[in-house]
């Protein structure tokens, strides 16, 4: 098997963390606006934004569990196990913890008052916070699902990729991906994700609860070790690059014809029946070539280095614990102004990335207890 070379440092995958969670802003800001439900809501809705929404998520949480399984192998290579497994602790389940208990509520608070019409204050609603879960009782995780799930995944995926790590199975991994690396077949890659999701999505729809949601656990699990196998075969990624003007084209037209039959308003009725099995398999192919485009052409042109990247890397998690919580916040008093939708979209997207910034900057990243409790390593004296 060939090895990662060890000094080797891939900065393009720091880039596309950076970006996936920066997009978070617009994304999750475009939730008010779009055709589906959110914790708030502006009292109009836009088509394009909601066509815009569902492009994005077709690869956007995908694509950080792939760069999640690169950095797993990088990291299992560097350390031992139990000090991996500590460390998966300490960067995701500390920040739930405290997550859920100090972060998350204010969305659960703001949407009672627009949806329920609660009206007493913060703390009348958080002495009720632990009476039952959400729908129904306000206690829920939120955007935070994805710190869980990756956990889950990760120690899930473990026993196998220490396997690899020491040779039982690998040379078996390594001639498949030898084969796969071949001419087009890379784009087989996208035959487990349409099982998985034309045989369970129908059944565990989620929402994303972990007991209803196997459809979508599954399915980042395939891309997780997807993220750990390019990464132990450093010449296995050559094809994505070799293949991205076949991906571009194939998810461009994928995406397009999605975006038309919505807005021809063709609405499949989800169930187990044959156009929405097709359609969850033709999204599962899109969902790989959005993942090659990105992968292909960050590799290209952005494994480099510079202060910003050094600085934004490191708040990639407190970044994304924080975002959800300040845009509903905001979001909250803009959809009640009589700005028209675009403005009001402008001004929750400005004013949500510099307050998270800001919040980021002058206390999370400065202060040792925080830095903990949101999964980042302790300052070193005199490091900043």
């Amino acid at each position: 098997m060939q090895k990662q070379l060890k000094n080797e440092r891939l900065y393009y995958l720091d880039w596309l963390r950076v970006f996936a969670v920066l997009l978070l802003i617009p994304y999750h800001t475009g939730a008010i606006f779009a055709n589906f439900d959110f914790h708030i809501k502006n009292n109009v809705t836009s088509t394009g934004i909601t066509i815009i929404e569902g492009f994005i998520d077709n690869w956007h949480m995908p694509l950080f569990f792939f760069l999640a399984g690169a950095s797993t192998w990088f990291a299992l290579n560097k350390r031992p196990t139990l000090a991996y497994i500590k460390e998966r602790f300490l960067r995701l389940i500390v920040p739930l913890i405290f997550g859920v208990i100090i972060i998350v509520p204010p969305q659960t608070f703001y949407e009672r008052i627009q949806k329920s019409g609660f009206s007493g204050n913060y703390f009348d609603f958080y002495s009720h916070l632990f009476n039952g879960i959400y729908p129904k009782g306000n206690f829920q995780w939120c955007h935070l699902w994805f710190l869980f799930y990756l956990f889950v995944i990760s120690l899930s995926a473990l026993p196998l990729i220490l396997s690899w790590k020491s040779g039982r199975g690998a040379s078996v991994i390594e001639s498949f991906c030898t084969w796969l690396a071949k001419g087009r077949r890379i784009f087989l890659l996208c035959m487990p994700l349409a099982i998985i999701q034309m045989t369970l999505k129908v059944a565990y729809p989620g929402p994303q609860d972990i007991v209803s949601d196997w459809a979508r656990i599954l399915f980042m699990l395939v891309i997780f070790l997807y993220g750990v196998v390019f990464y132990m075969f450093p010449w296995f990624r050559e094809s994505l690059e070799r293949n991205l003007s076949v991906a571009i084209a194939t998810g461009a037209v994928i995406s397009a014809s999605m975006a038309i039959m919505y807005l021809l308003g063709c609405r499949i009725v989800f169930g187990y029946n044959i156009p929405n099995l097709l359609q969850l398999g033709i999204n599962s192919l899109a969902t790989l070539c959005w993942l090659i485009v990105l992968l292909g052409l960050a590799q290209r042109i952005l494994n480099f280095s510079n202060r910003f990247l050094e600085y934004a890397s490191e708040g990639v998690l407190p970044i994304y614990i924080i975002h959800q919580t300040i845009i509903i916040i905001l979001g909250f008093y803009i959809v009640n102004t009589d700005f028209s939708l675009i403005v009001k979209y402008i001004l929750i997207n400005v004013f949500s990335f510099v307050l998270i910034m800001a919040v980021y900057d002058t206390t999370i990243r400065r202060f040792n207890v925080l830095r903990v409790l949101f999964g980042m390593r302790p300052l070193q004296k005199g490091s900043i």
